[in-house]
């Protein structure tokens, strides 16, 4: 490490080391332990009033493919990332710039490599707290992703978009993220309350014969309430205790595939990809071809989306759902 870099980690990593705090509270409580002048720049969409580090970091490796979106969305790219293809395969958008390392796998990193790309910021987990230790002496870290667990999390997702913004010095980009996507959303609530009211499971095929359902908690869920969409998963009446099913902290649920008959009434949108195995296999069940949603083509399959993503996989999401109401309601669903 040269002098001058040396210098400037003490206060660097002090600040950084201040804002992982903040965001492992909100690991610990959900939204409402974010910090109050957080919180309150979120909801006034106003700069975080701490300073910036100096210098911005610009050397950033995302320990983290959903947190590497919301990184490339805010119009920064990382030097390294855990398995870049499966970025690509899981993410899809935005892209990412050539000639980003790899840096091994998600909670195994390749410790040389973090060395050798001498990074001036991590951005990880709540999941990488046992790495902070030997991460902290590569560089200074960042932990973000506690959303995904949040009681509220795109309220969440949103907050910490402006978190990570307010590192990078990038909250202009992050407040014109969060409003573009709002606009997005409501454009498609505002398109589909022109149509009769429909109910939709979301669901993952894991195989032929287990399926993975989004419920609340979880970040489909709560874009579907911004449509007007009904999750057919969640409770029909506001006052009964449990869902449908008992979903993780995530907000899913893998229920096997007869028990989809207790949605019966629900168009079923399948999340990509579906593998032609899984499709073929689906085609050829008895099980599946009774189901009322595939008996009537009211299925569809989205393209792949990643449900933990950041503000641009959610805005794809509505999108993907409005494209496929429509599809199914024009008799044009089914498994493609």
């Amino acid at each position: 490490m040269s002098g001058a870099r040396s210098r400037r980690a003490p206060a660097r990593r002090r600040w950084l080391g201040g804002a992982a705090m903040s965001m492992a509270s909100l690991a610990l409580g959900g939204i409402g332990a974010l910090p109050r002048a957080l919180r309150a720049a979120n909801a006034a969409r106003t700069p975080v009033p701490t300073s910036v580090p100096t210098p911005v970091p610009n050397r950033i490796v995302v320990l983290n493919w959903e947190l590497t979106e919301t990184l490339l969305a805010l119009g920064r790219a990382p030097i390294g990332i855990p398995l870049p293809d499966w970025y690509t395969a899981t993410i899809v958008t935005p892209p990412l710039p050539p000639r980003v390392a790899d840096v091994g796998l998600l909670y195994q990193p390749n410790f040389d490599v973090l060395r050798d790309l001498a990074p001036d910021l991590l951005i990880v987990t709540p999941e990488h707290a046992g790495l902070l230790a030997p991460l902290h002496r590569i560089a200074p870290t960042l932990t973000l992703g506690a959303y995904m667990n949040a009681a509220q999390p795109y309220d969440a997702l949103q907050a910490e978009t402006l978190a990570m913004a307010h590192a990078l010095d990038a909250q202009p980009r992050a407040h014109a993220l969060i409003a573009d996507t709002a606009r997005a959303l409501d454009a498609v609530s505002a398109r589909l309350r022109g149509s009769a009211p429909r109910t939709v499971i979301v669901a993952d095929a894991i195989d032929e014969r287990h399926f993975r359902v989004y419920a609340k908690g979880s970040l489909f869920d709560a874009v579907l309430a911004r449509l007007g969409v009904i999750n057919a998963v969640n409770p029909r009446e506001a006052s009964a205790a449990q869902a449908r099913w008992t979903a993780n902290a995530m907000g899913s649920a893998v229920v096997p595939l007869q028990r989809l008959t207790d949605v019966a009434h629900a168009d079923m949108l399948l999340v990509g990809p579906l593998h032609d195995e899984t499709r073929a296999a689906l085609g050829a069940s008895p099980l599946w071809r009774a189901l009322p949603a595939a008996r009537e083509r009211r299925v569809a399959v989205l393209p792949v989306i990643a449900p933990y993503g950041g503000l641009l996989s959610m805005r794809r999401f509505a999108v993907a759902v409005e494209a496929a109401l429509g599809a199914i309601a024009n008799a044009g669903g089914g498994l493609g």
